[in-house]
């Protein structure tokens, strides 16, 4: 069987909404012959009269109607698929799912957003805020685009880019043997009691 055509799906659903051929032809920018030509062929592709044609009206069959209703979902994903090219053909435009750690997102993201909706306002940025496991999680299944984590995290096989070095700080009482050190690392930490977040922080 041949497949129906865009042009003539879009003819069908104008003749629908518009009740004749005559507006559909105008609204359509085509001569009502060949937008009749074009109805009949899908007719005979189709195996099925679509349209009930007299002098006064044009009405739609039972199978028109089917017909119609699964032509304009045709129609509706054939838009979205263009638009969807025209997005990827221009970066930083159409929807991007960004998922940030809860230790990040209250200190950049105030500072970043404002900057990005400046310089791209085509872009409609989803934010998520989760722990690491599960934002690695949603860019694997591919509900998310974009992370903002820190990349001491065990992350796999993903793509990374340093976006800054956030030092670390200890915080001890005054009395401590540490405290008059200027410097520690991480061996002279080894045998203290530190207090941390819970795992998945």
């Amino acid at each position: 069987m041949i497949q129906p055509t865009l042009r003539q799906l879009e003819y069908l659903v104008a003749i629908a909404d518009r009740g004749g051929f005559h507006r559909a032809a105008e609204a359509c920018h085509v001569t009502q012959p060949g937008l009749s030509a074009q109805i009949k062929q899908l007719e005979e592709q189709l195996g099925v009269q679509l349209l009930e044609r007299s002098r006064r009206r044009v009405l739609l069959t039972a199978a028109g109607r089917e017909v119609v209703e699964r032509a304009r979902r045709v129609l509706l994903e054939a838009g979205e698929l263009v638009e969807a090219a025209r997005v990827h053909a221009r970066p930083l435009t159409g929807p991007l799912d960004l998922g940030v750690i809860p230790t990040v997102a209250p200190y950049w993201l105030p500072e970043v957003l404002p900057a990005v909706r400046a310089t791209h306002r085509e872009l409609r940025l989803r934010l998520v805020e989760d722990r690491t496991e599960e934002l690695l999680a949603g860019l694997g299944d591919g509900r998310l685009d974009l992370l903002l984590l820190a990349l001491e995290a065990e992350l796999g096989d993903v793509e990374t880019l340093p976006l800054a070095k956030d030092p670390f700080w200890v915080v001890l009482a005054k009395t401590h043997p540490l405290a008059r050190r200027k410097r520690l690392g991480e061996s002279d930490l080894a045998e203290q009691p530190v207090l941390l977040l819970e795992d998945g922080h």
